[in-house]
């Protein structure tokens, strides 16, 4: 790799908390073993926010060249969204990043002469970096600006989301896609173009899980799949706004009468969207990585129990 290579990771840890006996010493070597530099978390409780105090400790011991951020969203007005949360005992589900201080450091600008630190937010309809009704999303996204310590003036933007779920019915399969939709049609557009005091060269990415699936054979999306590409005109311009990672990343859920069946994936849920024309990568790749197998020797019972019911998706940018 070159030094303006970055691996930038997803990874959705299946109700990590305070309490949750997550094999965190496992997490932290697949982060440290595939050498992410970033990493965006989801379904990360709160807990009475213990769950900050739990990733500070095991930042410190486990990756201790590292630093996190975490938010909890709350703006939803959708009742039946709510209510689907409470129902599911999910209150309380954030979001979290964590960086490698060695290679990253929260963006800053200079205000009169001052330097001022970009703090991590969540996108709300308050919000002063996007000018959108964000109340549609149960779990508005989650937003930071980092930049190198070294090799280049540049910034990364960091959009981490966790899209509705509810159920299968296509009620919540539509309110799923009225969410992905304001992310790419109307979060994405803006906060990519959006420039600051430094004007440093910015390149945006958006990742998660979007609980939809891209259509790929072998695949039975349904209703459920996405169109992985918007366009939109600036001038004679035209913008794609791209959503890609088609590898399954979803385990399904055990089945007591026979455990071989959770040795399968269910869904390619997990995704990565950017623009080409804005954010002008050298190069992009993707993969999932196989977690189950390279870290807990293929125990799927134990992976699902310990780590997630995903496994983690990695974007790798030459800048």
């Amino acid at each position: 790799m070159s030094k303006l290579d970055y691996r930038i990771g997803s990874f959705n840890l299946k109700n990590f908390g305070y309490s949750s006996e997550k094999d965190f010493d496992k997490i932290a070597q697949i982060i440290i073993d595939e050498g992410l530099d970033v990493v965006a978390l989801q379904e990360i409780l709160s807990e009475g926010r213990g769950v900050k105090r739990y990733l500070e400790q095991c930042i410190r011991y486990d990756l201790y060249d590292w630093d996190f951020c975490w938010a909890l969203p709350q703006e939803s007005s959708d009742s039946e969204k709510i209510a689907d949360m409470i129902r599911g005992d999910k209150r309380g589900e954030g979001y979290a990043y964590l960086w490698n201080k060695k290679k990253f450091k929260l963006a800053e600008m200079s205000v009169l002469g001052k330097e001022r630190k970009f703090e991590p937010r969540i996108i709300n309809s308050l919000s002063t970096d996007v000018h959108v009704d964000c109340s549609v999303f149960l779990r508005a996204p989650y937003y930071i600006r980092l930049q190198p310590l070294h090799g280049g003036f540049f910034e990364l933007r960091l959009i981490n989301i966790h899209i509705y779920f509810g159920d299968t019915t296509l009620n919540s399969i539509a309110k799923r896609k009225v969410e992905y939709g304001i992310l790419t049609e109307e979060i994405y557009p803006s906060l990519s173009t959006k420039r600051y005091g430094n004007f440093r060269a910015a390149y945006t990415v958006a990742m998660g899980d979007y609980n939809l699936n891209i259509f790929t054979p072998g695949v039975k999306a349904g209703n459920n799949s996405i169109n992985p590409i918007h366009l939109y005109n600036e001038g004679e311009k035209t913008i794609h706004v791209i959503t890609d990672q088609y590898e399954l990343s979803t385990l399904k859920l055990p089945d007591n009468s026979n455990k071989e069946k959770l040795n399968r994936y269910a869904n390619n849920y997990d995704h990565f969207t950017f623009s080409p024309e804005i954010s002008k990568f050298n190069k992009v790749s993707f993969e999932t990585i196989d977690a189950v197998n390279k870290y807990c020797n293929g125990d799927f019972e134990y992976y699902y129990k310990k780590i997630s019911d995903h496994i983690p998706i990695v974007m790798t940018i030459d800048i």
